[in-house]
C-alpha cells in the first residue's frame, strides 16, 4: 500500500499512546541500505491473542496491512512502511516532551501489554529502563493512582542484569485505557478488534 494511501490521523490520542507504549514494549524497527523500513510487534502467540487482534485492528485502522510470522511461540506482526517507521521513531524519540492524558493513559495501557501481568488486585510492569517506568508513574501519580517503582537482579542465559519493576494500583482499570490484559481480567467495554488469529492459524 502506497503512503499516501495511510492516514495516521485516523487514530486518536489514545490509540497513539497504545502504538507507541506497545512498541516501546515488544517492538523494533530497521532499515537496511535498500531503505526498506519494517516495523515489529513481538507478542506471545498463545497468551497475547487479544492484544495482537487490537493492534492489528489500530493498523488496519490507518491503512496498513501487516503480515504475519510465528516463530518459537512467537507472534510477529511486521509492516513494511517508511510512513510508520518514521512515525513511532518520532514519537519514542521524544517521548519525555509534555503529551495529552489522552495519549500517555494508551501509553501506559500499550506498556501494560507488551510488558505487564495482569491479575485480580496487581498490575505490574517490568522493564530495563527506569527512566521509561519513571515517566509512567509520574503520570499515575498525577491521577492520584497510588504506584510502587523498585528494581530487581535477575539471570539470563548466566548474564545478570537489573530489571525495573512499576506496581500500579488497580484504579487505573477505571480510567479510559485500552489495555487488553486489564479486559481480559476484569472486563469492560473492550474495543472492536478484528479477529485475525484464527486466521493465521489455519494458514499454518
Amino acid at each position: 500500500m502506497r503512503n499516501n494511501e495511510i492516514n495516521m490521523n485516523r487514530l486518536n490520542e489514545y490509540e497513539i499512546g497504545y502504538i507507541t507504549g506497545l512498541f516501546i514494549g515488544d517492538g523494533y524497527l530497521y532499515h537496511d541500505r535498500w531503505r526498506h523500513y519494517k516495523v515489529e510487534f513481538y507478542l506471545n502467540y498463545k497468551k497475547d491473542k487479544d492484544v495482537a487482534n487490537f493492534i492489528v485492528y489500530l493498523l488496519k485502522k490507518v491503512g496498513l496491512n501487516p503480515y504475519f510470522m510465528i516463530r518459537d511461540g512467537c507472534l510477529i506482526i511486521r509492516l513494511n512502511s517508511k510512513l510508520l517507521y518514521f512515525f513511532i521513531r518520532d514519537r519514542t524519540n521524544n517521548l519525555f516532551k509534555l503529551y495529552s492524558s489522552k495519549f500517555n493513559l494508551g501509553f501506559i495501557s500499550g506498556l501494560i501489554d507488551s510488558d505487564g501481568y495482569v491479575k485480580k488486585g496487581d498490575i505490574v510492569i517490568s522493564n530495563k529502563r527506569k527512566d521509561i517506568l519513571e515517566y509512567s508513574q509520574l503520570f499515575c501519580n498525577y491521577l492520584g493512582i497510588t504506584t510502587k517503582l523498585w528494581c530487581q537482579n535477575t539471570k539470563l542465559n548466566e548474564k545478570s542484569f537489573i530489571i525495573w519493576r512499576l506496581r500500579i494500583g488497580t484504579r487505573f482499570k477505571y480510567e479510559k485505557q485500552y489495555s487488553q490484559k486489564i479486559f481480559r481480567i476484569y472486563g469492560g467495554d473492550n474495543p472492536k478488534t478484528a479477529s485475525i488469529i484464527a486466521s493465521i492459524h489455519s494458514r499454518g
